[in-house]
């Protein structure tokens, strides 16, 4: 990476700091990370906050198993003494229970796995208006918290049918400023847990089963639900999800965990995951643990599969994003 491109990302992890997790002289950030994480974004969003009078401290372990799996010790337990927390790790691990007790504690967190130099370019999705993305996604968070009944579709082949009945919708919008925030930036969305047992149909994944492949599936990945589980996946990248799946040792990481659309205008395919999965106009669906979005399967992980483009209906109704 070249020192003019790490300027350029200067604007960007800016934006991460002030616009989305609200950071202010004086508070104490937590970078944490992995052996296999990007050192050198890292050190950026570093020096960033310590110019804006933070106190920087860096924690790093080994990469998680899973996605959604539970950091290690020493990192949760640095946790416990920051106000906001960013975490730059190769994989996602923002719905553990150590970020559950940490936003309950009152620290801001903000996940950011798998960012990569291409995500932090000028007029990357890091520059959004996340305050005005953020009035839409509670507004269609609204929507579902009054719907039935939910269809999601894709020009691909995706037909799933299921029920929200009595869910919340579940609005990120890449700002965690208020104490106990979460957010994903520079992923903006919105969805919901299904209710358990009530998913069926296929979800055709034509954009990447997230922490689990480079970042872009070579060719579709197809899905078969029934009773709110997953029953098939077929297509030459599926042992990816099977795999992890049965590495878990936890027979709930079948279950329909979440679906959910994007939302922000900026983002494109080729960036970060997060990048990918907030891509306006596509969807993804999630499989395992659904507890951090309304469920109640506390399954081991929570693995990501984005459509790049889909349409969710409630009640007939189709939202637009």
């Amino acid at each position: 990476m070249t020192q003019a491109a790490r300027l350029e990302a200067a604007g960007a992890l800016r934006r991460l700091a002030v616009a989305c997790a609200g950071v202010r002289a004086g508070e104490r950030c937590l970078l944490v990370t992995d052996s296999a994480a990007e050192a050198g974004i890292v050190e950026a969003l570093g020096w960033v906050l310590g110019g804006l009078g933070c106190s920087v401290t860096v924690v790093c372990g080994d990469p998680v198993e899973l996605p959604g799996d539970e950091p290690p010790a020493a990192v949760a337990a640095a946790m416990a003494g920051a106000d906001v927390i960013f975490e730059l790790t190769s994989v996602f691990a923002g719905s553990s229970q150590a970020r559950r007790d940490a936003c309950a504690r009152g620290a801001r967190y903000l996940t950011v796995p798998g960012l990569t130099w291409a995500t932090l370019r000028p007029g990357g999705p890091l520059h959004a208006d996340f305050a005005a993305l953020g009035e839409r996604a509670r507004a269609l968070g609204a929507l579902i918290d009054a719907a039935s009944a939910f269809h999601l579709s894709s020009p691909a082949g995706t037909d799933l049918r299921g029920s929200f009945e009595g869910r919340r919708g579940r609005p990120l919008w890449g700002v965690a400023d208020a104490p106990g925030g979460y957010a994903a930036p520079p992923d903006v969305e919105v969805g919901a847990a299904p209710v358990e047992g009530s998913a069926e149909g296929v979800v055709v994944v034509d954009g990447s089963l997230l922490f689990l492949d480079d970042g872009a599936l070579r060719e579709p990945v197809v899905l078969r639900f029934s009773g709110g589980e997953l029953v098939d996946a077929e297509g030459a990248e599926a042992w990816r999800l099977l795999d992890a799946i049965e590495r878990s040792g936890d027979p709930r990481m079948r279950t329909l965990a979440e679906v959910s659309i994007g939302l922000n205008p900026l983002a494109r395919p080729g960036g970060a995951p997060l990048e990918l999965e907030g891509i306006r106009g596509g969807a993804h669906v999630a499989v395992g643990n659904n507890v951090p979005y309304g469920g109640s399967v506390d399954a081991r992980s929570h693995l990501d599969c984005v459509l790049l483009t889909g349409t969710l209906a409630l009640d007939g109704e189709v939202v637009e994003p």
